[in-house]
């Protein structure tokens, strides 16, 4: 009942965005899958495919921060619009162009729409969103984004049998730029300034900055995103391998653990708000963290492979209750000027700890290797646990008393 209330009181922005966050995550998602393999097949090195990918990730994360002052300068309505064309027009062009330098620069392009999409996300949602039904909006927005990235992952294996992988991956790219339909219909918030002065812009980017600097919460949201990422980057990406080649599990078998996970990813996301009320936002978040290492060792430990299965899904679904319900706070607690540059940093952190956890790829890999690593993922996530709670455990209690005192 809690939840169809919620969504029973989305605005009609918030719909419109549901839409276009679906759109290009099902674009997204597919056209990821499919392009590497096709990329390899066509006789391509995998050294090439990971600088394509590369330059993405790093155009994502290096465009996070500039995104978030064209939204304070153009409003984030124009910023998403835009991000959904840089995204569809740098798919199309890495399948359109003749393969070499020009894919590398349309995966840039496609780097900095990921970067403008993500920079925004958070505040969208926040505006078109109350204290009440927000985290009903974030959770749904999750759910939704996992949702697509399964579906996607469906497609990009039999559209290929109907139609070549040509025009499978042209079709996956033409997705995120349909999204800008929806994102046109959203109405803007707030005042934008796209016509102001040099000097104007200038002044605005060094408030900019000085909001990061000076905004204690920006820097504390920074640092429990990165350690965040960088202890799932140790491990999650490797799970598969480490069942079939070390653990010798079928390859089918492998292939539904994988697809069970992403519905429980997407299940957790619906069931997060509905067990924040009791427990509250802070101490949701830091319980079904500290609740999952547990589960993450059992994995490391030498069992039966159905206890590792077991342990695997039951922490991917504690783990990813936890993003739709601190993105839903970190909004609560930022005040609506610095909340573009928060996200963007959020942003950020994400995808710098994906960059790092890159460079440690040729670590050893045999069954000790894979186990070390997962005991050493257990420390980032521990110390993000305890960092979460010492440095936003007092912010809640603040919002609590606030919200009595008011009513």
């Amino acid at each position: 009942m809690k939840w169809a209330y919620g969504a029973s009181t989305f605005s009609r922005n918030a719909h419109y965005f549901l839409a276009a966050s679906f759109l290009q995550s099902l674009g997204t998602g597919a056209f990821n899958i499919l392009f590497g393999i096709t990329l390899m097949n066509s006789g391509h090195s995998e050294a090439f495919l990971g600088y394509v990918l590369s330059v993405g990730l790093l155009a994502n994360g290096v465009f996070s921060l500039p995104a978030g002052i064209l939204a304070d300068t153009w409003g984030k309505k124009n910023v998403l619009i835009i991000a959904l064309i840089c995204t569809s027009c740098g798919l199309a062009g890495q399948v359109l162009s003749p393969i070499g330098q020009a894919t590398v620069f349309f995966s840039l392009l496609f780097g900095m729409g990921q970067g403008m999409f993500a920079a925004v996300t958070l505040p969208l949602l926040a505006d078109n969103s109350d204290r009440n039904t927000q985290p009903y909006l974030f959770s749904l927005n999750f759910s939704l984004t996992t949702a697509a990235l399964v579906f996607g992952s469906l497609l990009a294996g039999k559209l290929p049998e109907y139609i070549s992988s040509y025009w499978s991956l042209f079709l996956f790219s033409i997705l995120p730029g349909i999204g800008v339909i929806f994102a046109a219909f959203m109405r803007q918030h707030g005042k934008v300034s796209i016509g102001q002065s040099t000097m104007k812009k200038r002044i605005s980017i060094q408030k900019y900055w000085s909001t990061l600097k000076t905004f204690k919460v920006a820097r504390d949201v920074f640092i429990y995103n990165f350690q965040i990422g960088l202890g799932a980057g140790l491990v999650i990406p490797f799970f598969n391998i480490f069942l079939s080649q070390k653990l010798q599990a079928p390859l089918a078998l492998v292939g539904t653990v994988m697809s069970v996970s992403q519905a429980g990813i997407a299940l957790a996301g619906l069931l997060a708000p509905l067990l924040m009320r009791s427990l509250g936002k802070v101490k949701s978040v830091v319980f079904f963290q500290i609740l999952s290492i547990p589960l993450l060792l059992m994995i490391a430990l030498p069992q039966s492979l159905s206890i590792v299965i077991f342990s695997f899904l039951l922490r991917n679904v504690l783990m990813n209750m936890n993003p739709p319900i601190s993105g839903s706070f970190t909004m609560e607690i930022t005040p609506l000027k610095p909340q573009n540059a928060v996200s963007s940093l959020v942003s950020m952190a994400q995808n710098l700890s994906r960059a790092l956890r890159a460079s440690i790829r040729g670590w050893p890999t045999g069954i000790m290797g894979y186990r070390v690593r997962i005991f050493l993922t257990a420390l980032p996530y521990l110390s993000a646990s305890l960092f979460y709670w010492h440095m936003f455990g007092n912010y809640e209690k603040e919002f609590v008393c606030e919200s009595r005192i008011g009513s």
